[in-house]
């Protein structure tokens, strides 16, 4: 299903890992926003609004959704005694390590957006930096995102009891009311119509 930005999500903070997965499915529309948009040579109004929203999204709840996970999701895995945790431990070491570098790309894909918005053009050799960063982007989060999806958010659903989900909920709200993202932009617009 396609996810427009400003409809109501799908799941909401009473529903963390759902929340998570909403998320992906954001990150993965937009990387695709980057990949079309970085087969262009010029910025029409319409493509620079796209390029504008998709870095602006990754500048804001790009930050927040590592967090999710690092500070609420994986600490909490982290405290159950579950043995299928301590197997796991690796692999969520191994996708902080994964938000790290996703993050220096993120960076440089910035700084090429934003010098090309501002001119409405970009130069063969910052438009390849541009489609390299970005196919670097994809390849690193498809895999990601399948880890997550398949390992982790499934043993958190089984080994976390209710309680655990709703701090991991509350948590992530409130991230979110500190850091409500650009002012006017469609995610604080949908946050101020729909606060929880």
């Amino acid at each position: 299903m396609p996810v427009n930005i400003g409809d109501k999500p799908d799941a909401d903070f009473s529903q963390p890992i759902e929340l998570m997965k909403s998320c992906h499915r954001r990150i993965e529309r937009f990387l695709q926003t980057l990949k079309k948009i970085g087969q262009r040579r010029e910025l029409d109004a319409q493509h620079a609004a796209a390029l504008r929203t998709a870095i602006d999204y990754f500048k804001s709840a790009g930050p927040r959704h590592n967090e999710d996970e690092e500070v609420s999701l994986f600490p909490a895995l982290a405290a159950s005694t579950d043995a299928a945790v301590a197997a796991a431990m690796l692999r969520m070491r191994q996708l902080a390590e994964e938000h790290a570098a996703a993050e220096k790309l993120h960076h440089q894909i910035d700084e090429l957006a934003e010098a090309w918005l501002k001119s409405g053009k970009i130069s063969d050799s910052d438009r390849r930096a541009f489609q390299v960063a970005v196919d670097s982007l994809i390849s690193m989060y498809t895999p990601h995102i399948a880890m997550e999806e398949n390992d982790i958010f499934p043993l958190a659903a089984k080994v976390l009891d209710s309680s655990t989900l709703q701090n991991i909920g509350t948590q992530m709200q409130s991230r979110r009311a500190e850091n409500p993202g650009r002012e006017g932009s469609r995610c604080a617009q949908r946050r101020q119509q729909y606060p929880s």
